[in-house]
């Protein structure tokens, strides 16, 4: 990782899958009801808790379209997020059908799915109000399988170099 991206980073979230529910298949694909949890190891708020649940939808292409609600709660107060994007199959791995993820024999590989979201943050709690005002880039990985889950979480203006700076000369 390069120091812009190193210095771009707010925080590292351990945690895991806490539960895994098909809900069914629907036109969209295969729409699942999962519930998450974990803990800012690095990076601030440090120690936060963090909770929520994902209305997942596997499509047929084997791409996982993420939905998700989170709530952090930390020392400097409490956030909630909306989170969207992709959850992506290891390169290489076919797209099983989507029936198969129906059948209750069904178990998930032992593979990590990369994950790239963009997050909105809310929270009226003065500890969180950088976090807050940023749009911040979510990219780590799901392991269905073992459900870890792992999530760095990025300042979406300091992915670009010199966003910043050229919207300012634009103004």
């Amino acid at each position: 990782m390069s120091d812009r991206s190193t210095r771009a980073r707010i925080f590292r979230m351990e945690g895991r899958l806490t539960e895994l529910v098909v809900v069914g298949l629907l036109p969209e694909g295969v729409r699942m009801h999962n519930t998450f949890e974990g803990t800012i190891v690095d990076g601030e708020p440090a120690g936060g808790h963090v909770r929520g649940i994902d209305e997942f939808v596997i499509r047929p292409d084997g791409v996982g379209a993420i939905d998700a609600r989170e709530v952090l709660s930390a020392t400097a107060g409490t956030a909630y997020a909306d989170v969207l994007g992709y959850a992506h199959p290891p390169a290489g791995m076919p797209p099983p059908p989507l029936e198969v993820f129906l059948d209750p024999a069904f178990r998930w590989p032992d593979a990590r799915f990369a994950i790239e979201c963009g997050a909105t943050y809310r929270s009226a709690a003065p500890g969180l109000g950088e976090l807050a005002r940023t749009a911040v880039v979510h990219l780590g990985w799901v392991n269905m399988a073992t459900r870890e889950l792992v999530i760095e979480g990025y300042r979406a203006s300091a992915l670009r170099p010199d966003s910043r700076s050229a919207a300012a000369a634009a103004a």
